[in-house]
């Protein structure tokens, strides 16, 4: 009999001789499909293969002698003898319930000498053909259930030679099952593996995927806003500049290629040139023109270094301007709102700011300390800012004033 699985053939020869009745129920099952799209729902590495259970739980399955017989035919006796052990790989031998309780299903060994076993199962056959299968499914992966996640399904079952009679008189031979499937792949489903990647692909995957990570890392302690944000390839880099150099020099030097400006970086006190500058183009093509032809010449007896920026400072300015212009915005709105509604009164043309609220109370008590309790500060006054402190350059002067007796305590 050959089993056709979705890892390969496994081609076992039947002890028709010495186990007949087992021999016959497995041929004629095999004869009627009934194997057809049945799985391996148990294999456990190093020890044994299950299947022959239609419902692929391991709790079904009958023999073939329940068409003849009902329902006392659901299962049949053993057929075990004391000089057939499970001595070799690919023995085939038949599951029970206990004794004399054998229906469909079937094991197959997935190692040799497994003494335990002998005298409590039916050997009826051992495999002839189809050894490097039972390897590649003694090394399935499986779930704690022992399980494959990858179904090994019997596709077709094909019969070579059956010297028993037919126990059904059959017309035609039945067709097969149509191909079945459930929610975990197939062993034989084609997968896009890594390996059918070219080297550079593989190390432009691995590249891209480690850049997205750092990109992560970075957004997580603060250095970019966002982790998809990328450098602006329209800048290019360039160091080992040599002090003399002014951003003109590099204007013109650059500026062949393509319209752009150069910025050269200086030590914020003395004004002294840090060797390194950026030159921003107006197009992508131009600083790529740039990087190629520009990386290591000469410019005043310096042998340069140019590459791509990697810089995030000007997308970081823009990010924070975005976010202080929607703040206020934000503010400004909601002041406007409270106006509307009547929840404060009174103009203001002063910024949003916290300091200006303290400021009008104290202006206002001072000119009516019985009566401040009851006055209506600006919207924009209460909801905070800044603006005078820098102004003034520090917290601006309060004005002392004393409480009213009256209010006193």
């Amino acid at each position: 009999v050959i089993l056709q699985t979705s890892l390969g053939d496994l081609v076992f020869d039947l002890f028709v001789d010495r186990c007949p009745k087992t021999s016959k129920n497995f041929l004629k099952l095999c004869q009627l499909k009934y194997y057809n799209n049945c799985i391996f729902h148990t294999v456990e590495k190093d020890f044994i293969a299950q299947s022959g259970d239609p419902t692929n739980t391991g709790k079904g399955g009958e023999s073939v002698y329940r068409y003849i017989e009902g329902e006392k035919g659901r299962y049949f006796g053993d057929e075990i003898h004391d000089d057939i052990k499970h001595v070799k790989v690919g023995t085939l031998a038949m599951v029970n319930k206990g004794p004399h309780t054998n229906g469909s299903q079937f094991y197959v060994t997935l190692r040799s000498n497994i003494d335990f076993l002998d005298g409590k199962y039916t050997i009826f056959g051992e495999l002839a053909e189809g050894h490097e299968i039972l390897e590649k499914m003694n090394e399935i992966y499986c779930d704690k259930n022992n399980r494959p996640f990858r179904n090994i399904r019997i596709k077709h079952t094909y019969i070579l030679d059956d010297p028993f009679d037919d126990i059904i008189k059959l017309e035609q031979e039945p067709s097969s099952p149509p191909p079945a499937r459930d929610e975990r792949p197939e062993a034989d489903d084609e997968l896009v593996e890594e390996d059918a990647q070219t080297v550079e692909e593989a190390e432009r995957a691995t590249a891209a995927a480690e850049a997205k990570s750092r990109a992560v890392v970075l957004e997580m302690i603060g250095d970019v806003p966002d982790a998809d944000m990328k450098p602006p390839e329209n800048v290019i880099w360039c160091c080992k500049l040599n002090p003399i150099t002014q951003d003109e020099d590099l204007d013109i030097i650059f500026g062949r290629f393509g319209p752009c400006k150069a910025n050269i970086i200086r030590d914020h006190k003395t004004g002294d040139s840090l060797n390194y500058a950026f030159i921003e183009y107006d197009n992508v093509e131009a600083a790529e023109v740039a990087y190629e032809k520009m990386n290591n010449v000469i410019i005043d007896d310096r042998r340069i270094k140019v590459d791509f920026c990697q810089s995030f400072a000007k997308q970081w300015r823009q990010f924070k301007l975005a976010q202080r212009e929607k703040l206020i915005n934000k503010r400004n709105e909601v002041a406007k709102n409270m106006q509307e509604q009547g929840g404060i009164k009174g103009p203001s043309n002063q910024v949003v700011g916290g300091n200006d609220y303290q400021r009008e109370v104290v202006d206002k008590w001072n000119a009516n300390p019985v009566s401040t309790h009851t006055f209506h500060a600006s919207a924009e006054a209460k909801l905070g800012g800044f603006r005078d402190r820098k102004e003034s350059g520090g917290r601006p002067g309060v004005t002392k004033y004393s409480i009213p007796p009256s209010l006193a305590g």
